[in-house]
């Protein structure tokens, strides 16, 4: 057995801690797929892109803020965002995709890793009895 999964992570066997993101991509891809070919009126790519935010992107950041990916796994991830965008929009090329991800308010997936796992810290720590279990940690 090469990997588990735990809680929904896929931990993978190696000699220092290693998650798979791939069935992460895959219920991506199943998730926006599905939405892409239902919505088929013309000039629905801001409906695609509200709905690419609302229900694929949790699948991409399911679980970050407690396991930080490495960069290799957020690249792969952030590829997924841009390989969407690119089959909304029909544009070629990285300074389009990206343009069109700034007007959209689709910022990378390390910015947004980061902006969650902040703000779990900070829950964390504003929490009564976490914050007692901190302190007294500390004092020991």
């Amino acid at each position: 057995m090469s990997s588990v999964k735990y809680l929904g992570v896929h931990v993978v066997a190696a000699k220092c801690f290693k998650i798979s993101v791939d069935h992460l991509k895959v219920r991506f891809y199943r998730v926006f797929n599905c939405i892409f070919s239902r919505v088929k009126a013309p000039n629905s790519e801001l409906v695609v892109i509200h709905l690419l935010k609302s229900y694929c992107l949790p699948f991409l950041l399911y679980a970050s803020e407690a396991v930080l990916p490495s960069n290799s796994n957020i690249q792969s991830l952030d590829n997924c965002i841009n390989r969407a965008i690119f089959k909304i929009f029909g544009l070629n090329g990285s300074e389009c995709i990206q343009a069109i991800r700034q007007s959209v308010n689709l910022p990378s997936l390390k910015l947004l890793i980061e902006s969650r796992r902040l703000k779990f810290v900070n829950r964390l720590l504003n929490h009564k009895q976490c914050a007692t279990l901190f302190l007294t940690s500390v004092v020991y």
